[in-house]
């Protein structure tokens, strides 16, 4: 049993960003790591080759922290976390790093701590200019390699003792700290800042351990063993519940358990509608560990696999040779199964170290995706050398981002003819009739798609950034984000379009955005025409279900009443009764 107050709080609910679905019942565990004065950080050093010796003493003692962290996330966590150690490691061996620090404390006659508070400052502040969500998460990486420097170098530890099941009350969490917690004991993070493609946010997937960052700073405000209801499904964390509360959602918990289990072992069935009609679902994939989930979890491919990943996590241009192997790696787990390449989307001070400093106003409007890629044609072809030489069994498909022009599909058709000319002269195999598809993603893309059709294989529709362009909301400013509404009947009329055009010119046409994947807009996307849904593996059982449960006939009656109507909220409330009639009772909870 829970401790009580002799006065029980009143029970409050606090709508926070939900990261990953599931349900938390339990004490709170504040952590917190423990906070250095600026006294300690800024003063004036009258020993510099003492404070360089200090510097060096917190840097070989940081390594050793990472290496002990890494080897302890080996066995227990995904890839892409020990990567993150492993550039962490990188940086402090890094010897202009370490030249930026030393020359701070010979000229300035600064602290060690000033040092690496100015350099890493910097470096953290670049990172939260990128548009890229994944690299401006990075910077929480940044901020968390200077904290360790900054403990180490005064000799502070912390507290990673969870003595009891509890949800993880802080206001940010870092990689060396995640991995520290006893996993048993973990019941769900709940966050004041971080991001969706955060650590913490791939430990928590991996883990399925539930997510949700708040926007009320509740690590300042709630006490240690505090018990709350953590809502991953829905985004919420309650606080103070009643035991009323307490037991409906144990109940819930228990539905959900069971239903996951019961997909999950489902997912061989195909995925038709009750009037038999197929419906594809691929996943959308960054890391081979997301393939190989999408597999077990029955994917009918890869539609998206977002292929900037390979060259924003290093600081240099991968070569032909190692995109080749890894998109070789990609094809041969799929087997027969497609795979959707999307060449590079991102911006060129991104992919080009020596444009670190490019300023754009707006980024999200700026020099990326095929825009770059057109300009810097030798990255581009590289890409494309190594994509056709990795398709030597024909799944493999190029996407191209960002569109918004016929020139840009023209241009990007030559470039690929010259590319198979050279591999041809230099008698390397590849694949001869590789598709080539675009994305719609941008309002005139899906506007004159009628006009690009022609000119491609397939299209895949971006709901993320049609949604972004087409209401001219930045999805990621915190001010407006509840502008971005993926079912505003602007865009869905724009998905119409794309639809028709498709079905006119007879080529495949897909779906890979978040609206993919949102249970409650799969009927009427069917209705609307679409028949191929790519989204986050963890969600393929559920699609798979929902389909398996609704008629093409239903999907179609509800196509026309959205149609119909003038605001986004109208359109959720009418999926949210088409979902709660025609789905089993255990769907109805999603």
């Amino acid at each position: 049993m829970r401790n009580r107050s002799k006065i029980q709080k009143k029970e409050r609910i606090v709508q926070g960003l939900r990261i990953v679905p599931g349900l938390a019942i339990g004490p709170a565990f504040l952590f917190g790591r423990a906070p250095l004065k600026v006294d300690d950080i800024s003063y004036q050093v009258t020993d510099v080759p003492g404070e360089l010796k200090r510097f060096d003493n917190a840097c070989h003692t940081t390594v050793d922290q990472l290496i002990r962290a890494k080897n302890i996330s080996l066995s227990k966590y995904p890839k892409e976390l020990i990567e993150i150690f492993d550039s962490q490691i990188a940086i402090i061996e890094d010897k202009i790093f370490l030249e930026e620090i030393k020359n701070e404390i010979n000229d300035y006659r600064c602290s060690a701590a000033e040092a690496i508070t100015r350099v890493l400052k910097k470096k953290k502040e670049y990172f939260l200019t990128l548009e890229n969500k994944y690299f401006r998460d990075r910077a929480h990486d940044i901020e968390d390699l200077k904290q360790k420097l900054l403990h180490s170098l005064f000799g502070v530890g912390q507290d990673y003792q969870l003595s009891i099941p509890s949800i993880i009350f802080t206001h940010n969490l870092f990689p060396s700290d995640t991995v520290h917690f006893n996993r048993n004991l973990i019941l769900g993070f709940v966050t004041d800042t971080g991001g969706r493609t955060s650590h913490a946010a791939i430990i928590a997937r991996s883990l399925s351990i539930p997510y949700v960052i708040n926007n009320e700073g509740l690590s300042k405000t709630i006490k240690e063993r505090d018990y709350s209801v953590l809502d991953g499904y829905n985004g919420q964390i309650i606080l103070n519940p009643t035991e009323k509360t307490i037991n409906d959602y144990k109940k819930l918990k228990t539905n959900y358990q069971r239903m996951i289990k019961k997909l999950e072992k489902e997912t061989a069935k195909p995925s038709k509608t009750t009037d038999g009609v197929s419906i594809h679902v691929f996943a959308n994939v960054e890391f081979i560990h997301e393939v190989e989930d999408a597999v077990r979890l029955g994917a009918d491919g890869v539609g998206l696999f977002r292929t900037e990943a390979i060259f924003l996590e290093k600081n240099e241009i991968p070569d032909e040779d190692y995109q080749y192997n890894i998109y070789r790696r990609f094809s041969n787990i799929l087997g027969d199964r497609p795979l959707t390449l999307r060449t590079i989307d991102a911006g060129g001070d991104k992919i080009l170290p020596e444009l670190e400093g490019l300023d754009e106003l707006n980024p999200f409007l700026g020099w990326r995706a095929i825009r770059f890629c057109l300009d810097q044609t030798h990255i581009f072809e590289s890409q494309l050398r190594a994509i056709l030489r990795a398709n030597v069994t024909g799944n493999i498909r190029i996407l191209i981002p960002m569109i918004s022009c016929l020139w840009e599909i023209v241009e990007t058709k030559n470039i690929i003819e010259k590319v198979k000319a050279d591999l041809k002269k230099e008698k390397i195999e590849f694949y001869e009739n590789t598709q080539l598809g675009i994305m719609i993603e941008t309002p005139a893309a899906a506007l004159l798609s009628d006009i690009y059709a022609p000119e491609v294989d397939f299209m895949s529709i971006g709901t993320n950034d049609l949604t972004q362009y087409t209401l001219a909301v930045d999805r990621t400013n915190q001010k407006i984000a509840h502008l971005f509404n993926d079912l505003h009947p602007a865009v869905l009329r724009l998905i119409l379009q794309t639809i028709k055009t498709a079905r006119d010119h007879r080529i495949d046409l897909s779906i890979c955005g978040e609206l993919a994947g949102n249970p409650h807009a799969i009927g009427a996307l069917i209705g609307l025409g679409l028949r191929n849904f790519s989204m986050s593996p963890k969600l393929i059982p559920v699609i798979k279900k929902v389909v398996q449960s609704i008629s093409l006939k239903a999907c179609e009656s509800l196509t026309m009443d959205v149609l119909q109507m003038k605001t986004a909220e109208d359109v959720e409330s009418r999926f949210t009764e088409f979902h709660q009639k025609y789905l089993p009772e255990d769907l109805t909870l999603i």
